[in-house]
């Protein structure tokens, strides 16, 4: 049976572009108001409910606080013309996960791979945002670094700190090469040291490789680490004719939705008393927030106790407008039964 979809805009060509692009595999109802919106999701079997966040009289926000509210088994997303970081707070209070740009009809593909995560739990795989014969190479995940594939994505794997260190530089250089900014090594340091450092934890849910002092908000990493095999993990890059991309993946899902937004909002809001982002002292999460930043699109992928999978991209053509908020995670009980 086809899922059920409800597309909540007030201009009318926004609302049937949207509508056209997934009514070929859903049911898609279209609202141009709050109140319009209302009486689907009293009247209709809706799945997943995406809406502006502006509209005339009550707002997106107010909507999905009814939907959590009054129906809690229907999932939902938000979508703005406007900075996405201005709306980090609310998203962190309401626990939204999704906030996707409508600055071009370009992107609209953006939104197509959102619902399909969203209502199938199938989340993981960078190959979901592009189309025609994009190619994954995994099977060679422990040789010597390869120059980035053309269309398509390569695996490699990571033991240790120099591993991590010397694939890094190799991996940046030629990426800058093929037109990412000298920042792309910044992206590359920060998400494969959360990999090798943050991700792995013992039963007990301690760092393997670093200490922590609560107390002050710190973390101190261990000195030459070496990975143990159940820790070892992946980083892929790779390009297409208009995107430049990092992924790396862990065999841990310890990172946790709430964690980056809770990072984000600290470093996206200002202290009052200095002027300065109240996460600017804090020692973690500031990479969190340069590596968004940097990238045109930061996409985190969670399965608790199994996977993170973090996704970079970096349009070649430059900068492409506001950032999404893209974090799915795996719901156990719909991968228990689907």
């Amino acid at each position: 049976m086809k899922k059920s979809i409800l597309i909540v805009e007030d201009i009318h060509s926004i609302r049937e572009a949207i509508m056209d692009l997934l009514s070929t595999k859903f049911n898609v109802f279209g609202a141009e108001h709050f109140e319009e919106a209302v009486w689907y999701l009293t009247n209709e079997k809706i799945d997943l409910t995406i809406t502006d966040i502006r509209l005339p009289g009550k707002s997106g926000i107010d909507l999905v606080t009814l939907i959590q509210r009054e129906f809690p088994h229907i999932l939902y997303a938000l979508m703005t013309a406007y900075n996405i970081n201005e709306y980090i707070k609310y998203a962190k209070d309401l626990h939204i996960w999704n906030i996707i740009p409508k600055y071009s009809f370009l992107d609209i593909h953006l939104i197509e791979v959102m619902v399909e995560k969203l209502l199938s739990n199938d989340i993981f795989g960078i190959e979901k945002y592009f189309t025609g014969d994009f190619k994954v190479y995994n099977q060679n995940i422990n040789s010597e670094f390869e120059d980035a594939p053309n269309n398509g994505i390569i695996y490699k794997q990571i033991k240790s700190d120099q591993d991590r260190s010397i694939l890094c530089g190799k991996i940046s250089k030629n990426l800058i090469q093929l037109g990412a900014p000298k920042a792309i090594q910044q992206v590359l340091e920060e998400l494969t040291s959360n990999a090798m450092i943050r991700a792995p934890r013992t039963h007990e849910g301690e760092y393997k490789y670093q200490f922590e002092i609560p107390s002050h908000d710190m973390v101190v990493p261990l000195d030459n680490i070496q990975l143990m095999p159940d820790d070892y993990f992946l980083i892929g890059y790779g390009a297409t004719e208009s995107t430049i991309f990092i992924v790396v993946r862990d065999q841990f899902g310890s990172l946790r939705k709430e964690e980056i937004l809770h990072r984000l909002d600290r470093h996206i809001s200002i202290d009052e008393s200095t002027g300065f982002p109240k996460g600017l002292e804090d020692s973690h999460g500031r990479g969190l927030y340069i590596c968004r930043e940097i990238s045109d699109q930061l996409i985190f992928n969670i399965e608790a106790g199994v996977c993170t999978e973090t996704i970079a991209m970096i349009n070649r053509e430059g900068r492409t407008g506001f950032k999404s908020l893209s974090i799915y995670e795996v719901d156990p009980k719909q991968k228990t039964n689907p």
